[in-house]
């Protein structure tokens, strides 16, 4: 009442790639494979050949092999037919039809055998390709740490290459006596608001000293070897927040803020993971300044260990303790936060797809995004989609792009005014999954943190020119 075996073999009966679904022998597969070819007889129209016991369903393979079915004569054989057909398009897939090519894939041909059972090609293929959305998203993620560390590399390249033409004009930014501030390095985390968490990172901002020099007393009987006087050492590496190049400075005071968010979702909607790092830069050719921010949110930023917090807790103005002072023409952090958030509601963008199998079959996927917060401005986006074959697009808002494996839907702008959109399309298949995780990129120049910085004044409380630069980074926004 079953299928016994699945086999591929020569005209003449040798067993090229086997599996056997019932305890049986070598042997004993090799004897009815070997018998088979003597059951045919010549000009014989139909594919089915029966024995006392059993049944064999075959058919050609190439010009010198058979794909042979055996089972019980009591198993369904219209059943049987369709699975034979469902093997002989799975060994296409994986090789062309030949004994040197079978017997290469032999590996890969018992594992599509195994999973014979199934109804369909789309899911075979599911199966053989092993995919896992967990692991798409590591791989992601791996790939956001390796730009990210390109980028770092390649910006300080490019402060070392600035430091070094400072310190050859004698322009280098140099310490006051109350030395340079370092940048944020102690990580804390305290709770906010309606239950997310807030927290900050302190990193370093100078090298540590150098060690003193050790000079031993003149030696008799020793040449006297030209003492090296060093050099005034170049400017230490800052770890900036961001990866990005020097800021050409048009003004005495450059701000920069960034925001890095991480957003996944689960194709349900629910939100599995948000978080946004934030952070407030500070390039200036000022050693002491005072910076005015608007927030409603004081207490939920970490201020670096040099600023002065009550000045900023009280009103909320970025300035150093005693006689500190900002480095000259270096990207100084001096603010930080970290929100963690479980409410749906606080993702910026919502992305929905709705895969759902026709009758012919084929795949009708339905994608929506909307805008959840309208403040935002989002620009050049696009969400990319998994489709494996050259989709059918009956609607969309926006353009589309198709490259093997991946759809591409890229909308050039939304706002408050195009806060919506829809794509609609078919495409071969019938497995819902396939079309996941949809990944999603962007540019934005605000931010999801009420910060803002409004003036920016000398010690002597004179207003100083300044520029600012805010974005909103998608590190990882997903739904899987």
């Amino acid at each position: 009442m079953a299928i016994l075996a699945a086999s591929i073999c020569t005209k003449a009966g040798k067993v090229l790639v086997s599996r056997q679904f019932v305890e049986m022998s070598r042997s004993r597969i090799e004897g009815l494979l070997a018998s088979f070819p003597k059951l045919l007889v010549p000009g014989q129209q139909h594919t089915t050949v029966e024995t006392d016991t059993l049944r064999y369903l075959y058919q050609p393979l190439g010009d010198d092999m058979y794909m042979v079915l055996i089972t019980t004569r009591q198993y369904n054989i219209v059943l049987g037919i369709n699975t034979l057909n469902l093997i002989a398009r799975a060994v296409a897939d994986i090789c062309d039809p030949s004994q040197e090519e079978i017997v290469l894939h032999g590996f890969d041909i018992i594992m599509a055998l195994d999973e014979i059972r199934l109804a369909n090609l789309s899911k075979l293929r599911t199966i053989m390709a092993m995919e896992s959305h967990e692991e798409q998203i590591q791989e992601i993620i791996e790939r956001n740490k390796e730009q990210n560390a390109k980028q770092e590399l390649k910006r300080q390249a490019k402060l070392f290459d600035q430091q070094r033409r400072d310190n050859r004009s004698g322009g280098g930014g140099s310490m006051l006596s109350g030395g340079q501030i370092p940048t944020m390095s102690s990580s804390s985390m305290i709770s906010g608001p309606s239950g997310r968490r807030i927290s900050s990172s302190h990193e370093p901002l100078i090298a540590p000293e150098p060690e003193p020099i050790k000079h031993r007393g003149m030696q008799l009987g020793r040449k006297s070897i030209p003492l090296e006087i060093p050099t005034a050492p170049t400017a230490p590496t800052v770890a900036a927040p961001v990866a990005v190049a020097p800021v050409d400075m048009h003004s005495d005071v450059h701000v920069q803020i960034e925001e890095h968010i991480t957003a996944i979702v689960n194709r349900d909607g629910g939100l599995e993971q948000m978080e946004v790092k934030g952070d407030l830069s500070l390039i200036t050719k000022l050693p002491l300044i005072k910076v005015a921010v608007a927030t409603t949110n004081s207490r939920d930023i970490k201020t670096h260990p040099k600023v002065d917090k009550k000045q900023f807790l009280a009103n909320s103005i970025v300035t150093l303790k005693g006689s500190n002072s900002f480095p000259i023409s270096q990207p100084v952090g001096v603010l930080k936060w970290r929100v963690v958030s479980a409410d749906e509601d606080d993702i910026p963008l919502s992305i929905n797809c709705w895969p759902s199998p026709a009758d012919n079959g084929t795949m009708g996927v339905n994608m929506e995004y909307e805008l959840t917060n309208e403040q935002l401005e989002l620009i050049n986006v696009t969400i990319a989609i998994p489709v494996r074959s050259q989709p059918v697009i009956s609607d969309i808002d926006g353009t589309y792009h198709w490259t093997f494996n991946k759809l591409e839907w890229q909308i050039p702008i939304i706002d408050a005014s195009h806060s919506s959109g829809s794509l609609d399309f078919n495409v071969p298949g019938d497995d819902p999954g396939a079309f996941f995780p949809v990944t999603v990129s962007f540019a934005c120049q605000q931010t999801l943190f009420d910060i803002e910085v409004t003036k920016v004044t000398t010690a002597d409380d004179e207003e100083v020119e300044f520029t600012k630069s805010v974005a909103l980074i998608p590190d990882q926004y997903a739904v899987i």
